[in-house]
Order: structure tokens, then C-alpha cells, then sequence
């Protein structure tokens, strides 16, 4: 990789600065009671940092403490030094810099949740009490570029008060990075309401965002607040905005540009400090007349628009994603493993679902499958009946079948390739041998059955 590229790869924009008191980025504010840094999450991994050690070294030089393996990061890149609990980092003259939360520095404190980047590697302080549930911004997993960005965009924007819309395919995690701005923000200690926009049967929208009066309508019995006054001094995601029906796109505008809610049947107006993010994955003609948001609501939202990839578009982070699942599962169920056909199988999946999918399929797998977890753990619908009838014995091309179908097909082909028999390759494979030479004759791997 070239030094340009490397520097295309790093944060922008930041003049490099010294900071020897606490950090005042309010990036993980709320995380302050966890105690002192002891570990660092490097690419999904937990690298402890030996508590009597006051100086630890960081780099791509053999002989570091912490080793990364990044051609864009300086032999001793920086070095982490113990204050009394407190853990501070230093760029030891590196090519690209040393950036915490977005920010250039030449020294500064790491509190646990702070993000520590050199070149393109990501670091994640971790306090003791990182052992536990992790903050929404260490739940989003993946070293792509674009989704990185994507990150970072949102996070920049946290430190501000301005409206943020997220846009991405369901299942990319918009609901996530909306806790992750929140976390960030100065209003972390407030809360968080989350409410699906398309969830709220037509006639309650009213009720739902901005609250009513008892008796204002049958089954009114008491007052009830909205979600922007239950968000008050928080945060509000009002989650897949476009199916929110274009006839209450005005009343919602008008809360927005005045801060100001009306309960339904009331008659007194209340001021509300919201931020508000708003998320959707109706892409198609956005900030356009033509979309499922009124354009005049969308530039009221959209002051920062962040966009999600699709997980098919950042499949080197799916092994990455992967191990994070599992290891969430691992303190109830056991450390499970993927067989290699069973990681092959999620690497050449496209996942529609996104990571959703992606933790469903584990889930399910480490529920009904053992200590190694197979390919039919994972998609159990890619094992028909023994006894299914073999329809045709025409070569199948990949317009034919179902992407699921198309990776399932490239897997028992490699087999195939590797193993001197159907039976053999039939157990590389964890599939019955009826049903490998069922589907491999149906799809024109061989020509017969053995």
C-alpha cells in the first residue's frame, strides 16, 4: 500500500493537538463509571493490558506489545503510558497520525469507549466493565471504508445538536448507530425512545408521537404523553419514516420547526427538547417529490445524512460480524465454532436480511447444533427430503436459482473438486448422500448417481 493511500485512509480535516487534561469530546460520557481502561478491542478481539505495565508500545514492528498487522500503521505507531488509573496515548512520530475519537493528537487520555485509530485500524478502550453489555458504537463491527464513514459521519455529529437521517436497507443497523449518536451526545444521561413508524395502526399516530387527553377518543381513559415529551432532554428515532402516511408528515414538520406538542384533544401546547434522528429504507426518489417522505420533511431531517452499506457490499466484515455473534452467545450457550463449509457458506451468502439475517442464522445455529456449527445448522432449508423426486437433470445456471441455491452449489462443487466420491464429498460437506447426489444431479455437477 502505497503512503498516499495510507493517508486517504485516516481521518481528515483535524489540526494535531496536545491534550494533557481529560478529554472534553463527549464521546462516551456515560461510560465514565466503568473505571479504568484494561483492554483494547482490536478487529473483534480483546487484547488485555497487563495491569502492572505502565508503558506499553503499539505498531507493525515484531516486538510490540500490541502488534497490528496494518501496512499503513509506523513500526512503533504510539505508546500507551499509565497516570495513576488513568491511561494516556502518544503518537511516537507516526507517518499517519494517532486520532482519538476523530481527532488528531499528539497526546491524549483514553476513557473507556474511546476510539483509538492508526492507519486503518480501529482500537476500542475497554474498561472492566467492558466484559459486559457493550455500548452500541462497540456493537457495530467492520473495518469497511464505506461503512466506517458512515460511523464516523454519525458520531461527528452527535457532539452537535442537528437532526440526522439514516438511510439503509433493513437489517444495516440504523437502529444501533442511532444509540451510538445518542451515547455520544451530550444528552446520553436522558433517554432514548425508540418508535417504529410503520408499526402504529393509522388512527393512533396522533396518540403515539404527540400524546393525549383522557376522553379525547373511545379508549382514551387516561392522559397519556407522546413519544416526543416520553424523549424529552433525550433522544428521539422516529425508525422507518417513510411509512409514516403522507397526510401526517405536516403535523410531525410542524413539532419539528417549533419544538412546540399538542395532545391530542388538548389545548395547551408543551415546549419539548428533542434530538431528533430519523431512519428509513425507502431509498428509492429520497429528497425528491416523488419519495415517501414530503421533501419539505426531509430537509428538515436530513441537516446530516448518513448512509448505511448493505452487508453484501462489505463482505470481508462478515467474518468479523460472525465472531462477534458468536461471542455474545457464548456466555449462555458455549463457545461454538463455524465448520469451514459453514464459513465459506456465509462469506458467499448475499444476506438480504443484512445483519440481522446474519445473527438470526447464528442464533438458530448455536441453538440447535453443536460444539462446530454446519452448513445445515445454518440454513436448514437447504436440506430437502431424502426421498424428493429429481425433477430434471438440466445443468441449472445461476439465473435459475435462488442465491442461497447458488452458494450452495459452488460449496458441493468444491467438494467434488476435493473428494474422490460422492459419498466423500457428500460428508465434507455435513449433507446426507442421497440428498448431495440428488441436488448435485439436478444442478449438473455429475452426470449420474453413484
Amino acid at each position: 500500500m502505497t503512503e498516499s493511500e495510507c493517508r486517504e485512509a485516516v481521518p481528515s480535516g483535524d489540526v494535531r493537538e496536545t491534550i494533557s487534561a481529560p478529554m472534553s469530546d463527549p464521546l462516551y460520557e456515560a461510560a465514565r463509571h466503568r473505571g479504568p481502561v484494561v483492554a483494547l478491542r482490536v478487529k473483534g478481539t480483546r487484547r488485555e493490558l497487563a495491569a502492572p505495565a505502565r508503558r506499553a508500545t503499539i505498531g507493525s514492528r515484531a516486538g510490540c506489545d500490541i502488534l497490528i498487522d496494518d501496512a499503513c500503521v509506523s513500526g512503533v505507531h504510539c505508546v500507551l503510558e499509565r497516570n495513576g488509573a488513568a491511561l494516556y496515548v502518544r503518537d511516537k512520530g507516526s507517518k499517519n497520525g494517532t486520532y482519538v475519537n476523530g481527532h488528531a493528537v499528539e497526546g491524549a487520555e483514553l476513557r473507556p469507549g474511546s476510539v483509538l485509530t492508526i492507519g486503518r485500524t480501529q482500537l476500542v478502550a475497554l474498561a472492566e466493565g467492558g466484559r459486559g453489555v457493550p455500548t452500541a458504537y462497540e456493537q457495530l463491527r467492520g473495518a469497511d471504508p464505506r461503512f466506517r464513514a458512515a460511523i464516523d459521519t454519525a458520531i461527528r455529529a452527535a457532539t452537535t445538536d442537528c437532526s440526522i437521517l439514516i438511510v439503509g436497507e433493513t437489517g444495516t443497523g440504523k437502529e444501533l448507530v442511532a444509540r451510538a449518536v445518542h451515547e455520544a451526545s451530550h444528552r446520553s444521561s436522558g433517554p432514548f425512545v425508540a418508535i417504529n413508524c410503520g408499526a402504529i395502526p393509522r388512527e393512533l399516530i396522533g396518540s403515539e408521537l404527540f400524546g393525549h387527553e383522557k376522553g379525547s377518543f373511545t379508549g382514551a381513559v387516561v392522559d397519556r404523553d407522546g413519544c416526543f415529551l416520553q424523549a424529552d432532554n433525550g433522544t428521539l428515532l422516529l425508525d422507518e419514516l417513510g411509512e409514516l402516511p403522507l397526510e401526517q408528515q405536516p403535523h410531525l414538520l410542524r413539532v419539528l420547526e417549533t419544538r412546540r406538542v399538542r395532545r391530542v384533544g388538548g389545548a395547551i401546547e408543551r415546549q419539548v427538547d428533542v434530538r431528533v434522528i430519523a431512519a428509513t429504507n425507502r431509498i428509492d426518489g429520497l429528497g425528491t417529490p416523488q419519495s415517501a417522505i414530503r421533501l419539505d420533511l426531509y430537509h428538515r431531517l436530513a441537516t446530516v445524512v448518513v448512509h448505511l452499506p448493505p452487508l453484501r457490499e462489505r463482505m470481508k466484515d462478515v467474518d468479523e460480524i460472525a465472531e462477534s455473534i458468536l461471542d455474545d452467545l457464548a456466555p449462555e450457550h458455549g463457545r461454538r465454532w463455524l465448520s469451514k463449509v459453514a464459513r465459506d457458506a456465509i462469506r458467499t451468502y448475499e444476506w438480504p436480511g443484512n445483519v440481522r439475517e446474519l445473527r438470526s442464522a447464528l442464533v438458530r445455529a448455536v441453538a440447535l447444533g453443536g460444539d462446530e456449527l454446519r452448513l445445515d445448522d445454518l440454513f436448514p432449508q437447504l436440506a430437502p427430503p431424502m426421498l424428493k423426486t429429481v425433477k430434471s437433470s438440466r445443468p441449472a445456471s445461476s439465473r435459475d436459482l435462488a442465491p442461497i441455491e447458488v452458494a450452495q452449489r459452488d460449496l458441493m462443487a468444491d467438494a467434488l473438486s476435493r473428494c474422490s466420491s460422492i459419498r466423500a464429498a457428500a460428508a465434507y460437506v455435513g449433507m446426507p448422500k442421497s440428498t448431495f447426489a440428488e441436488k448435485a444431479l439436478r444442478w449438473g455437477l455429475i452426470t449420474r448417481k453413484e
